[in-house]
């Protein structure tokens, strides 16, 4: 283990040349990642796509033996962020010299303390400048993030705390890290995967409480600012915060009727999963 600042990266290391890595963002509670079979799976079908060798991985046992002690190690007591990055060994230019893969697990602690929903709601505007390919490859969570760079810069200079994505259709797919969901007369609405939207640990979760529960969910290639202005209520999902309720898209307001009760139902989850530990 090795602290934060301690250099351990060449000149030579794919992911700063060629983007060559991928990662995911993991809510550990009480020492327990969560939905961490559904990360681990992910990541490794991304290993496959970018034909990394997936037998350089630890399994998923040894490394939720490595993050509980890297947690301990930091001395965190609450909820924690992990980031498991994989990255290509280095050598080659774009071709790689090899297919062998390493990986870094980094923890840092989170404020919260289980899947809150926010209280007030986000305020949220629209990327127009970029539209998210509809590639296979946009699934997963890769170190070629610069459209999110140039749409977090745009967040940032209208003061929204989010901003939602297009795909290369125009339809709007996700948010800046999160999945989008809307909710008109009761139906849920978000994107198909094939929308270039991330294949998203959350929305997984959230996909199967909606069918368990019986609402009514529609999978679509995605939103037209139309169909957003006309939503009752929106919301974001991601694997470190849960749910967020948007309460403004530019100038349309929204309300948080069924987004409090499905959030409601992922805490029940959660709680289910600890009692059975």
């Amino acid at each position: 283990m090795l602290a934060a600042d301690t250099p351990i990266f060449t000149a030579q290391n794919r992911a700063f040349r060629y983007g060559d890595a991928l990662f995911e963002t993991i809510r550990c509670i009480q020492l327990i990642p969560q939905f961490f079979e559904d990360h681990y799976r992910r990541l490794l079908r991304g290993m496959t796509l970018l034909k990394m060798q997936i037998n350089s991985l630890p399994t998923r046992e040894k490394l939720e033996e490595m993050m509980a002690q890297l947690i301990s190690r930091n001395r965190i007591y609450g909820d924690c962020r992990i980031r498991l990055s994989v990255y290509r060994s280095d050598g080659g230019l774009y071709t790689p010299a090899s297919n062998k893969a390493e990986f870094l697990i980094e923890a840092s602690p989170l404020t919260t303390q289980g899947y809150k929903l926010n209280t007030k709601g986000l305020l949220t505007g629209l990327f127009i400048n970029e539209g998210k390919s509809s590639s296979s490859l946009n699934a997963f969570k890769s170190a070629n993030a610069l459209l999110f760079v140039l749409a977090g810069l745009e967040k940032q200079a209208h003061n929204w705390q989010d901003i939602l994505i297009c795909n290369d259709k125009g339809y709007i797919i996700e948010g800046l890290s999160s999945n989008l969901f809307w909710i008109k007369d009761d139906k849920v609405f978000t994107p198909l995967r094939a929308s270039g939207c991330v294949e998203g640990v959350m929305r997984k979760q959230i996909l199967r409480l909606l069918r368990t529960n019986g609402y009514q969910l529609e999978e679509v290639p995605g939103a037209t600012r139309k169909e957003l202005f006309e939503a009752d209520e929106l919301f974001l999902t991601n694997a470190i915060q849960g749910i967020q309720w948007i309460v403004g898209f530019e100038d349309k307001r929204y309300y948080c009727r069924l987004v409090k009760e499905i959030s409601r139902l992922l805490n029940n989850l959660i709680r289910s999963a600890e009692e059975l530990v």
